[in-house]
């Protein structure tokens, strides 16, 4: 079974129906969202919250979610969830981790690319962002109604050559295989083969919300628990000195292989 795994934010759930249609056709058989609350909103808003969420994942064929009263931070994220795999998935399954804005793109459906992995005693795939941004480089809102790859068509590096953040993440595994808290990357390879190319993760993080998920991430509290602040608060200098957009000068196009795995140089 090919199983995925996903915590968001309540902000997240409108984006729901394309996720899940994505993954879907890409062969998920299974889908593990949980919808993480921040404590210090009110109950009843809360529990609002979480009914939309099992309402949306209701009109989507999803049986259940789970809900998770917690402040978010990856490393709390990343112990409920592999909490979530220890209970709920099997030792042959296979787990598809991803942010409720990425959109991974694959050479084949997800049952092929475990067939060649399991060929080929592969462990783990690794990804690597593909941010996408609008065509006038605003930071523009997301709608419902409208694809996000028509929003938000253009391909860049933002996260490499704006944060100076780590683009690569790890995306498909075994389901024994541990990821860190980000999934940036594994808690422990030894022993564990993946391949050569990456999968391309499409990062949609690049929205009309960004700044403000970016003031939460440079609070006092948060700078003294995570040292990855910095590039939020990066980020917050360059659009406060940018009119809240993107320069284009300060982005490089990335050609995409089609479906394929990219090759890094």
């Amino acid at each position: 079974m090919i199983v995925l795994l996903c915590t968001l934010e309540p902000y997240r759930i409108s984006w729901l129906p394309q996720f899940v249609r994505h993954y879907r056709d890409l062969g998920v058989d299974r889908f593990l969202l949980t919808l993480q609350l921040e404590p210090s909103v009110a109950q009843e808003a809360r529990d609002r919250e979480f009914a939309q969420f099992l309402e949306t994942l209701a009109s989507l064929g999803i049986e259940a979610g789970y809900r998770w009263d917690h402040e978010y931070n990856a490393p709390a994220t990343i112990r409920q969830q592999r909490k979530i795999v220890d209970e709920n998935v099997g030792e042959t399954d296979w787990v598809l981790w991803t942010d409720s804005d990425e959109l991974q793109v694959y050479p084949a459906s997800l049952r092929e690319i475990v067939k060649e992995c399991d060929a080929h005693r592969v462990d783990f795939l690794r990804g690597i962002f593909v941010d996408r941004v609008a065509a006038d480089y605003s930071l523009a809102a997301f709608d419902p109604q409208t694809s996000l790859w028509s929003t938000y068509p253009k391909a860049v590096n933002v996260t490499l050559a704006l944060a100076r953040g780590d683009p690569r993440k790890v995306v498909f595994t075994r389901s024994s295989v541990r990821v860190s808290g980000g999934k940036h990357k594994l808690t422990d390879t030894r022993n564990l083969k993946t391949v050569s190319g990456w999968v391309q993760v499409h990062h949609f993080k690049w929205d009309a919300a960004l700044l403000d998920r970016l003031r939460y991430r440079v609070r006092p509290e948060w700078r003294a628990q995570f040292p990855w602040w910095v590039e939020s608060q990066r980020l917050l200098d360059y659009f406060a000195a940018n009119n809240s957009r993107f320069n284009p000068a300060d982005l490089s196009p990335i050609a995409l292989p089609g479906r394929q795995f990219i090759t890094l140089a």
